[in-house]
């Protein structure tokens, strides 16, 4: 049974990270990145099903030598049952190109379930987000389609340590004149450990593999990930 788990998991890692591959359609210029993620949610009141949640992200580029983007997002959600959960939020995205800096303003919704455990003991969650999408470069909204699977499950003997898996696919409905292309937009494949330090603290590190189409060329970004998540 351990040896199915193992051999399960690792298909399902090469499965998403090979899953960017079948988009390229031009060459490939590849990067190595580090994103770091602060993650803060709790409960307006102790026995609410309404929730709060905020996020900084701050990135790097060109081997971490420069800065890439930051990202605030703050969030409200509405929990439908222990294991179901909407939600309402808004980000500023702050990124830094050869051509210079641009700044996006994004509404969100998403809708976010997690399955019982398998017999296996992994357990899935499944995010589904849309995002409207407006940048300070153009006058058009941009939409956004985001689809997020994830897969967690204990290491055997490390009761607070998991090996975790994910994958989250970009899909924009409409082009705009700010350079956004309908269709296939990026693929985000992680594979890592989470940890859970305390009962609400929990840190995920690993690798993401950014797959992004452009206009001219792909772009292909190695990332060192490591995202710290706090429970209040």
């Amino acid at each position: 049974m351990r040896f199915n788990t193992i051999r399960l998991l690792r298909g399902l890692s090469i499965g998403v990270m090979s899953t960017s591959a079948c988009w390229t359609y031009a060459e490939v210029e590849e990067d190595s990145r580090f994103w770091f993620n602060l993650t803060m949610e709790g409960k307006l009141a102790k026995e609410s099903r309404i929730g709060w949640y905020a996020e900084l992200q701050p990135r790097l580029k060109e081997e971490g030598r420069e800065h890439d983007q930051t990202i605030i997002r703050p969030a409200v959600n509405y929990w439908v049952s222990d294991r179901a959960s909407i939600w309402l939020g808004y980000a500023d995205v702050r990124t830094h190109t050869a051509q210079g800096s641009n700044h996006e303003q994004r509404w969100w919704q998403q809708f976010m379930y997690t399955f019982p455990p398998t017999s296996n003991g992994i357990v899935i969650t499944s995010r589904t987000r849309l995002e409207q999408r407006n940048f300070d470069t153009g006058h058009d909204t941009g939409h956004r389609v985001r689809q997020l699977v994830r897969a967690i499950k204990k290491i055997e003997g490390k009761e607070s340590l998991s090996w975790l898996l994910w994958d989250e696919l970009f899909v924009s409905t409409r082009s705009t004149d700010w350079g956004a292309m309908s269709g296939f937009d990026q693929n985000r494949a992680f594979a890592g450990v989470a940890w859970q330090a305390a009962q609400n603290a929990r840190l995920e590190i690993g690798y993401v593999n950014q797959y992004v189409r452009g206009h001219e060329f792909d772009r292909m970004n190695h990332v060192l990930s490591t995202s710290l998540f706090l429970r209040f």
